[in-house]
């Protein structure tokens, strides 16, 4: 009898290591992130930054003072997403190499329940940092992304592409984000797609079909009206630029990514989003470095927020000026947004800190 007794406390402990065992697993893979993580850039320590002249401190900088309000969803405090949209549409894989043509800093602050998100121009100049063995040195911000993606193999840091972009924002703004989401035409076709599509309302036409020193996009012409595109239509509309500047192409994408978000939190549209983002994140469809635990979060947070109130941001028009730039990268001359460092340093401050309007 005791033999019985000893052996099913035995049997009993081994099955209590085991559930243990199991739900540290599932406890760790819940919190652990998708994808290689971002890390602080740790610059020569004789590296003079270009933001350091309009601020006090040269550390990292991803977190705003925490918002007195109540939090949800179990967290409070803020934290960035640096949202990469790129363009690379060939085969062996979407983030081999590309260019990020859509570039947003998203600020979530649970304390507040609240979003903003900056709309950061792709034909921003700026300095590219840690490949002065390469010879790179200034170019748009968008070509940060292009060289430290793997296939180029210029970067040694953590991310990738998404990567040297954040160091390229820090080392030239002093903001460094927390995570990265990086989505490419592909996938961002088939998420519209996995939805059922979205509806867009347009106040202006948008001509997709003009043509530019020769070359017609052939993207698409669409009056003001209400319409209702799949994923190959919303990805056209996106990529318009001919006969437009790259902030009309930011206001348009802006309308894309507001009907996506609407759709995705519509109470009538039954939509299974974490379902939808566990099977595109499983075979790398979207890259990120968030965490289920992270993207249930975020999905809590956005059923209490509605899109009028979440920001929707873009660096003011007097923080940069369009010129023609000579670019050692390319060995030409090319056209660019030059920044007033200033004025950039000090509005994406605010943005930080919660303090613009």
């Amino acid at each position: 009898m005791k033999q019985h007794k000893v052996r099913f406390f035995v049997i009993l402990g081994i099955a209590g290591l085991l559930i243990v065992a199991i739900l540290s697993v599932v406890l760790i893979s819940w919190r652990t992130p998708l994808s290689f993580g971002l890390r602080q850039p740790s610059f020569a320590a004789n590296a003079t930054l270009p933001f350091e002249a309009y601020t006090t401190s040269s550390s990292p900088t991803s977190s705003a003072p925490v918002d007195s309000g109540q939090a949800v969803c179990g967290r409070s405090g803020t934290t960035y997403i640096l949202a990469i949209g790129e363009d690379y549409r060939g085969s062996g894989g979407d983030y081999l190499y590309g260019l990020s043509d859509v570039i947003r800093i998203v600020r979530v602050d649970f304390s507040a329940s609240s979003v903003s998100v900056l709309a950061i121009p792709r034909d921003l100049w700026v300095h590219i940092p840690e490949l002065a063995d390469q010879n790179i040195d200034y170019g748009k911000i968008n070509q940060a992304y292009f060289f430290g993606t793997p296939a180029m193999g210029h970067y040694k840091g953590s991310g990738g592409g998404a990567g040297l972009l954040a160091d390229t924002l820090y080392y030239n703004f002093g903001i460094f984000p927390d995570h990265y989401v990086d989505v490419s035409m592909n996938a961002f076709a088939k998420i519209v797609d996995s939805v059922g599509g979205i509806d867009v309302t347009l106040t202006e036409p948008v001509d997709g079909n003009a043509t530019v020193d020769g070359e017609t996009q052939h993207l698409g012409y669409y009056a003001a009206g209400t319409y209702h595109f799949d994923g190959a239509t919303a990805l056209k509309f996106a990529r318009i630029r001919y006969g437009y500047t790259e902030l009309k192409r930011i206001d348009d994408q802006t309308i894309i990514i507001k009907a996506l978000y609407d759709k995705i939190t519509s109470s009538g549209a039954n939509i299974d989003v974490l379902g939808i983002a566990d099977t595109f994140l499983k075979d790398s469809t979207v890259l990120t470095d968030l965490s289920p635990a992270n993207i249930s979060d975020l999905y809590c947070l956005s059923k209490h927020i509605n899109t009028a109130d979440i920001k929707l941001l873009t660096l003011p028009s007097d923080s940069f000026s369009a010129q023609t730039v000579f670019s050692t990268i390319q060995n030409n001359y090319v056209f660019a947004y030059v920044p007033d460092t200033a004025k950039v340093t000090q509005f994406i401050k605010e943005f930080m800190d919660g303090a613009l309007p």
